[in-house]
């Protein structure tokens, strides 16, 4: 099958050094001297060496209290020295504490994106990673429901802002397409912290120093953005034109990848705030079919990573330290599905709102259907189903994993193409925070959705997000059509087509 090309500006197998060095940006200039395709790869190998492995360790740590809030419920609990049993907490003010990060968290992500292109940032997400270091530290000292929930909003409001700022800063060095490999894989390095191991040995200190379990999960977790926040500043280059900050790229190769970037592609030079693209941003529909992915898919997830231990624990065939343990291999799942499929969404193998499709030239013995779905969120819809139904404690882990794989999967691949459908420096930043905010909503929603009195069933649960999830699908549907990527397509039609 011809490949498909996204909704932007193409980009030509050499790039022109005399357009660049004359300071063109409309049609090329064709000259003896060219950069062929093998040189443009060599420079995105020298950008990713500098920045990729940095962005990667700065998110595995920044996500680390969101992924181990649901490792804290449980730690020590046999000895009734976990934080619900200390703290006096029933399931309702739990579930408080764990949405009251998610109201200042999506509050401020829109400001905070925009404020990384104000300031700088090297500067801007190390103000984050610090801040909310020194918060998370602050959560050993809590006494009470009062002062868990005042820790927990300020986490929020220090955190906001760190995922769209990151996708943010990929899109001035990077094509949308290109940023899906990256985009992914940084992703899939988060689960590499394996919050479940950690909580497994920090459980083991229960009691030294006269601090719970719980008490040193929370230094643990803030030590390290604290000390990677400062180095940030001095490590993290700022936009690809900034001599400042982008010494390992000559003159030449910095304006070669500022020239390929797509039309629309945020700029260091424009403003930061333009009123008509923040309208514009709302008023193309695009906007709202994606929020039907993103809200379907948050809420949809039968796994949230917040309840996960404890639903685990509920199942009833081990205890809270394996419990732990056993969110582990949900995250290897993770690892496995992301990366596959964001490999083979790049290479246009398959379409990112299908994720079934196969190309023409692949050789495969088999025979596709003639309608294409978008497979990945119909295999979680099918795990909701059988969770609501299937007892046996063992089988329940086992779709619990492929449900979490499944559903850390479908919005992280379609990121790329939610930047493509953004156009300016303003557009892509907020476009970029909003829809972050909306893929935030189950820390708002979902602790009620999966109450601990649904347990240890949870049929309730499941049964909800079946439905959220049956929206989210039409909703991918209806996404890929605007964008002009449609889910429903015959395979000969899509055999024979070309479009440039």
């Amino acid at each position: 099958m011809s490949k498909v090309a996204p909704a932007t500006k193409k980009p030509s197998s050499t790039t022109s050094i005399e357009k660049i060095a004359d300071g063109g940006y409309g049609e090329e200039i064709l000259s003896t001297d060219l950069v062929s395709e093998s040189e443009l790869k060599r420079i995105q190998r020298k950008i990713d060496l500098r920045i990729m492995p940095w962005i990667c360790l700065t998110y595995m740590f920044m996500r680390l209290n969101v992924n181990t809030v649901g490792n804290i419920a449980i730690i020590n609990a046999e000895q009734k020295h976990d934080i619900k049993t200390q703290l006096h907490l029933s399931p309702s003010q739990w579930a408080w504490v764990i949405s009251c990060f998610y109201y200042t968290y999506m509050g401020i992500e829109p400001f905070s994106t925009l404020m990384m292109k104000k300031t700088s940032p090297s500067f801007w997400i190390s103000r984050i990673m610090v801040s909310w270091g020194i918060v998370a530290c602050c959560g050993a000292a809590v006494q009470n429901y009062a002062g868990l929930i005042t820790i927990r909003t300020l986490l929020g409001a220090a955190e906001g802002g760190f995922f769209p700022c990151i996708l943010y800063y990929l899109a001035f060095w990077f094509r949308p397409e290109e940023i899906t490999l990256r985009i992914c894989f940084m992703l899939a390095c988060n689960l590499f912290q394996s919050s479940g191991f950690i909580s497994y040995g920090v459980a083991f200190a229960d009691g030294h120093g006269h601090l719970a379990g719980w008490r040193w999960l929370f230094i643990i977790e803030g030590l390290p953005p604290i000390v990677l926040g400062l180095l940030t500043i001095f490590i993290l280059p700022d936009y690809p034109d900034s001599k400042a900050t982008a010494k390992f790229l000559t003159e030449q190769e910095r304006h070669i990848i500022k020239e390929r970037l797509y039309d629309g592609a945020p700029e260091k030079t424009s403003a930061t705030w333009n009123t008509r693209q923040a309208i514009d941003v709302l008023w193309n529909p695009t906007f709202w079919s994606f929020a039907g992915i993103w809200v379907g898919n948050a809420l949809g997830n039968p796994t949230p990573s917040f309840v996960l231990p404890t639903v685990i624990f509920e199942l009833g065939f081990t205890n809270s330290n394996i419990s732990n343990v056993l969110t582990v291999p949900t995250s290897v799942a993770i690892f496995l599905t992301l990366v596959t499929c964001a490999i083979m969404v790049r290479k246009d193998i398959w379409n990112p709102f299908c994720v079934a499709f196969i190309r023409k030239d692949v050789p495969f013995d088999f025979k596709l259907p003639n309608v294409d779905i978008h497979l990945v969120q119909i295999i979680n819809l099918i795990c909701c189903v059988i969770l609501m139904t299937v007892k046996q404690p063992i089988v329940r882990y086992v779709f619990i994993l492929i449900a979490r794989s499944a559903s850390n999967t479908v919005v992280n691949i379609l990121w790329p193409s939610r930047v493509a459908a953004l156009k300016g420096t303003t557009a892509v930043g907020l476009g970029i925070a909003l829809s972050n905010v909306l893929s935030n909503i189950d820390g708002l929603i979902g602790p009620l959705i999966f109450s601990t009195v649904y347990g240890p069933s949870y049929h309730v649960s499941y049964s909800i997000c079946a439905g959220i999830l049956t929206v989210g699908i039409i909703s991918i549907a209806v996404t890929g059509a605007l964008v002009g990527r449609p889910v429903f397509r015959p395979l000969q039609a899509l055999n024979s087509s070309h479009v440039e």
